[in-house]
């Protein structure tokens, strides 16, 4: 026999002990005595929280792509410009500010930044007193930049959203931000 099902049969069977779970619905489910099926629920549950956040991230970014090249810039570009543009009103950090602020090495950001530069986006600065030590600095053209790609990540986000409504999304954020936290213990 080729052990698939014939007519009359189980289609599959079970093999050994299967849990289950003791709950009469999903909302009671949280309240139901830890089994073997629990367990697996939770297990599950959590590889699906972050399968969702990785499939969110990529449509997201998807979306975004088209907006950085619209701006002359890619995606590794843009937080350097962001993190210069909080520097207000100077708009001015060191590469090793910058690096760390970026959880990047400055070996990392060194072609980034001949990048931008390349662009017009940033500048490198000489420190007065220090010959050695550099500081960068965004242009005005960088500003412009910031500004035109945030107002178009945001409504790309915002549209991204909408459908939910403010209460799920107040929700939703609430609970990303207490992963967050446990995350980050």
């Amino acid at each position: 026999m080729h052990g698939l099902a014939q007519d009359g049969d189980k289609p599959y069977a079970p093999t050994g002990r299967r849990p289950t779970v003791r709950a009469a619905s999903v909302e009671d489910a949280e309240l139901a005595l830890p089994t073997e099926a629990s367990a697996i629920t939770w297990d599950s549950q959590v590889g699906q929280v972050f399968r969702s956040m990785e499939l969110i991230n990529s449509a997201v970014e998807a979306g975004t792509d088209p907006i950085y090249q619209r701006h002359g810039i890619n995606r590794a570009d843009y937080p350097i410009l962001d993190a210069l543009f909080r520097q207000h009103p100077t708009y001015v950090l060191a590469p090793t500010q910058l690096a760390r602020q970026l959880t990047i090495t400055t070996g990392a950001l060194t072609p980034r930044l001949d990048r931008l530069e390349a662009s017009g986006l940033i500048q490198r600065l000489s420190v007065p007193r220090d010959r050695r030590r550099l500081h960068i600095q965004l242009t005005a053209a960088g500003h412009r930049c910031v500004g035109a790609v945030s107002l178009g990540l945001s409504s790309h986000l915002q549209e991204a959203v909408q459908s939910m409504g403010r209460a799920r999304l107040n929700e939703l954020a609430s609970l990303l931000r207490a992963l967050e936290k446990c995350v980050q213990a």
